[in-house]
């Protein structure tokens, strides 16, 4: 359990970062983290994210993606740690995407 609670603390997300849902080839952008207050498990984030989907040339809007556009910051982390979803940083790492 510590070596999950160590990888979730490693994911660092930012505004302008990646991420793909590796099930649909789905691409969201992170737009913008909110901080939320619930009575009973305190200060919560969610990001309000973009979705994208894989461009076909004759396919309709990329954008018409029908996957929520707000994602609880915690377990966005665990998709990302579990495999789920792929996160690249927007810090200026060099990716291969």
């Amino acid at each position: 359990m510590q070596n999950l609670q160590m990888a979730l603390e490693g994911v660092i997300l930012r505004v302008g970062d990646l991420v793909v849902d590796e099930s649909t080839g789905f691409v969201a952008l992170l737009i913008e983290r909110e901080r939320r207050i619930d009575i009973i498990y305190d200060d919560m984030y969610f990001w309000h994210v973009r979705w994208i989907k894989n461009i076909d040339r004759y396919a309709g809007d990329p954008t018409n993606v029908p996957l929520s556009t707000i994602i609880e910051e915690e377990g966005m982390k665990l998709s990302i740690v579990v495999g789920m979803l792929t996160h690249y940083s927007a810090k200026g790492d060099e990716h291969e995407f």
